[in-house]
């Protein structure tokens, strides 16, 4: 089912199961996509940004976006016609938050993630940024001046009601609306981003995988 750029970039992974975690995300990615369109998953073709954001071939205004943590991936799909972004993670240590928003983040949100509960708090930021970056097709490290923190004092929490974020005039300006999702693991966090202005909703489906790799891969070695 997946096409030959993406058959080669599972067989360049460093393992078994990261190699088995890529193909059923992108095969499923194909599946969802496939049904939606009235195409075969594997008649899909895609091209990519710069940075690898995926775009579908002859499918005007529909956008995609896949991310995957863990045992965990998430696509998001909407016929809009707005850019979409995406980002999942599994929720950090404290001791990995605290170290890298000292490294990363402004001053305003290094404050937020060292006032406790600090991965968490940190997981949370992060997946809004890089929902950010996903939706405008730059790179992560743009998306770091983005400003993530909704002021309330509860950056653990999911905020599910959409914001207008923008991030500094060079780099990546926006503006997105963002917003979390709640997922059913608590050991993640994830957020969603379209590009401009303007309240959407979102539908979570879930999916879970069977032994679902060979049929996807398509008889990867």
């Amino acid at each position: 089912m997946l096409d030959a750029e993406e058959r080669s970039r599972a067989a360049l992974a460093a393992r078994e199961e990261l190699r088995r975690r890529f193909v059923i995300a992108h095969g499923a990615t194909r599946h969802v996509l496939g049904r939606r369109l009235g195409t075969a998953p594997g008649a899909l073709r895609f091209s990519r940004g710069p940075w690898g954001k995926p775009e579908v071939a002859d499918a005007p205004g529909l956008r995609v976006s896949l991310t995957h943590s863990g045992d965990l991936a998430l696509l998001a799909v909407t016929g809009s016609g707005r850019a979409v972004g995406v980002d999942v993670e599994s929720l950090r240590p404290d001791g990995d938050g605290l170290r890298l928003a000292r490294r990363f983040f402004p001053a305003a949100e290094r404050d937020l993630v060292t006032g406790g509960d600090a991965g968490r708090v940190f997981t949370r930021l992060w997946t809004r940024k890089e929902a950010c970056v996903k939706a405008a097709g730059g790179r992560l490290t743009q998306g770091f001046a983005v400003p993530v923190g909704h002021g309330t004092g509860r950056e653990a929490e999911e905020h599910t009601e959409p914001v207008t974020v923008r991030g500094p005039d060079s780099g990546l300006p926006g503006p997105w609306t963002l917003r979390d999702l709640v997922l059913p693991d608590p050991g993640y966090s994830a957020a969603i981003a379209l590009d401009g202005e303007g309240p959407f909703r979102t539908r979570l489906r879930v999916w879970r995988a069977a032994a679902q790799t060979d049929q996807y891969a398509g008889g990867i070695p």
